[in-house]
């Protein structure tokens, strides 16, 4: 009776680990993978008053982009059916707390990767480009 319990126990202990290595690894892998197919860039330019937001998938697979730019008086919201874009909004005030308070958020369908979504910051122009966040929707 120990023994059985014994061996149901290790099994279990196998059984879950071996779900949180493949979970971990398959997401490092499609972060990887999409993060050299898909380039996301938002920045502010202060000569100009304007963020150029672009999108550009060099696999040309996507279908649908949901571009939002959020924190802003009111959220920027624009739907696109193609690969690439270059998008540009004028702003007539840098946000009080910095621009880590105004998300830049791709909700994108995509033939190989499914529905996922890209969410970075607007950065000043000549500053260090902020990480982009991946996540399956």
């Amino acid at each position: 009776m120990r023994m059985n319990r014994k061996i149901i126990a290790v099994a279990s202990i196998i059984a879950i680990a071996a779900i949180v290595i493949s979970i971990t690894s398959d997401s490092a892998l499609d972060e990887s993978t999409i993060s050299q197919i898909i380039f996301v860039d938002a920045v502010y330019e202060p000569k100009n008053k304007i963020v150029r937001i672009t999108y550009n998938d060099n696999s040309e697979m996507t279908n649908l982009i949901i571009l939002e730019v959020l924190g802003m008086e009111k959220t920027f919201h624009k739907e696109f059916s193609q690969s690439s874009l270059v998008e540009i909004i004028e702003i007539n005030f840098e946000p009080k707390y910095g621009w880590s308070t105004t998300p830049v958020v791709f909700s994108i369908n995509h033939d190989e990767f499914g529905k996922i979504e890209l969410k970075t910051e607007i950065y000043e122009q000549g500053e260090s480009k902020p990480r982009i966040i991946y996540s399956k929707i």
